[in-house]
């Protein structure tokens, strides 16, 4: 029993770690994308937050850092329709599909 809480504090840990990595991941583009809005005052039209993350590359590196994250995650996983929808659907197409949505609401051409 004990070598069980032991793995699963492992399996924690390695989440929280990918989830922070991801944040930080967001959190430079955001703050690239504020710089470069902030360089760019001249313009009479702000940029779309597309725009200011970077574009489609830099949303897309993000979504599949946070898709990789959340498809292991035993915690999620337990959820019957959560795992047999994740069974059903594979990583890459959610990915492409999140990544899609993310550009279409942050104003890009997608």
């Amino acid at each position: 029993m004990k070598h069980f809480h032991m793995q699963e504090d492992q399996t924690m840990n390695t989440r929280k770690t990918r989830i922070r990595a991801t944040l930080g991941s967001l959190a430079m583009l955001l703050a690239v994308s504020q710089t470069a809005f902030a360089q760019g005052g001249t313009e009479s039209k702000p940029q779309s937050l597309y725009d200011r993350l970077g574009g489609l590359a830099p949303i897309a590196v993000v979504v599949s850092d946070f898709i990789d994250a959340l498809v292991p995650d035993a915690v999620l996983n337990a959820n019957p329709a959560i795992d047999a929808a994740r069974t059903r659907v594979p990583a890459p197409y959610l990915k492409y599909h999140v990544t899609a949505l993310v550009c279409q609401v942050t104003g890009g051409p997608c």
